[in-house]
């Protein structure tokens, strides 16, 4: 279960790219209807989002290698996404949701 407003914001990019469990769709889109000021993060990454993939020039590739690249790309978007922590503090209580959320 979802608690804390950190743990949303980790969300926003599986929510935008499907990979979240209904559930989990549920708790966010509840969270995000109760804090307006998430619909603004969601639509900058929904804008980075689209803008990536613009940069991406179309290839026809089999339904394997586009699902293979598309997941690696997800990936990689994530990642680029994700919010480092910046004190001990901040990567302590990373560390610990990680073990937690396990």
């Amino acid at each position: 279960m979802i608690t804390s407003e950190h743990q949303f914001e980790k969300k926003i990019t599986p929510y935008l790219d499907g990979s979240l469990s209904q559930e989990e769709v549920s708790e966010f889109e509840a969270f995000v209807l109760t804090h307006p000021e998430f619909e603004a993060k969601i639509k900058s990454k929904k804008d980075e989002i689209q803008l990536i993939k613009k940069m991406i020039p179309e290839v026809f590739l089999s339904r394997e290698t586009s699902q293979t690249i598309q997941n690696e790309m997800k990936a990689s978007v994530f990642n680029l996404l994700r919010q480092e922590p910046k004190t001990l503090t901040d990567k302590f209580k990373m560390k610990w949701e990680e073990w937690i959320n396990r």
